[in-house]
């Protein structure tokens, strides 16, 4: 916003003319005030840069003339009287990320691949890199992943920003722990290398992550019903005795050479 004030120093009213040059950059005020005498009147223009007008210093000028006085048209012997300021333009850039789905859902030791698409509004021209975040839900911000959890994506993603806007859709893989005794809940955050550090899933915008436990198991050998285990090893009902004879036999044997080494 520009403040300006015009001065009526005369002994009549008069009605002036206002305009506005600003370049690339958008300006809106009034286009006429009338002052009376010896008064002034006070008006402020609005100057708004888009994504499209480079990071720079630009020149306004704001110009004034008396086109009537008294109620007389005078425009044909008044000058257009100009202000001149600089208006300086920053550099801006925002960016969004949408993951196009809600969460991730994974067991342990499997790899995870999704997509994301980030987009960048900047007026500078500039590339930028796309990295990937881990966090876990019970963290106030991202710290050194936990074991097993690495990014394995095959290619960077970079953002090319280039006549106001940029976009890209990123493709990324981690692997997860294959030896997780508890589920592991978190989120993947996808941010440019603006930020080092992601802040909590609840702050940033994240894709949820879940990470199933491994499922402990084993097998047992015993014997079941009917002498499975004997028909399992192709043991006849007929040679049952001479096999649990000679298992008693063994044990029996077992038995004498640790009696023996005790004494020893």
């Amino acid at each position: 916003m520009v403040h300006c004030t015009l001065e009526n120093p005369t002994a009549y009213s008069e009605d002036v003319s206002i305009g506005y040059d600003a370049g690339p950059i958008a300006s809106s005020g009034p286009t006429s005030l009338t002052v009376e005498s010896g008064s002034e009147e006070s008006f402020d223009v609005e100057l708004r840069a888009d994504k499209t007008v480079g990071v720079g210093i630009y020149e306004v000028t704001v110009s004034a003339q008396v086109t009537g006085a008294g109620g007389v048209p005078v425009g044909f012997l008044t000058d257009n009287e100009t202000h001149t300021l600089d208006a300086i333009v920053p550099e801006f850039i925002g960016c969004n990320v949408n993951y196009g789905q809600g969460s991730v859902t994974a067991d342990a030791g499997d790899d995870v691949a999704f997509s994301a698409s980030y987009s960048c509004d900047s007026n500078r021209n500039q590339s930028l890199s796309v990295e990937l975040h881990l966090v876990s839900d019970s963290a106030s911000q991202e710290g050194m992943w936990p074991s097993g959890f690495n990014d394995i994506s095959e290619q960077s993603c970079i953002v090319e920003i280039s006549g106001g806007s940029g976009y890209e859709n990123c493709q990324f893989t981690i692997t997860t722990p294959a030896n997780l005794v508890e589920d592991w809940g978190g989120c993947l955050i996808v941010m440019d290398d603006r930020t080092l550090t992601a802040q909590s899933c609840q702050v940033e915008d994240s894709l949820p992550l879940k990470v199933n436990a491994k499922e402990s198991g084993g097998s047992s050998v015993g014997f079941a019903q009917n002498g499975s285990l004997f028909e399992d090893l192709g043991i006849s009902e007929d040679q049952e005795p001479y096999v649990i004879g000679g298992t008693v036999a063994l044990v029996t044997l077992l038995a004498i050479i640790v009696t023996v080494l005790r004494r020893r």
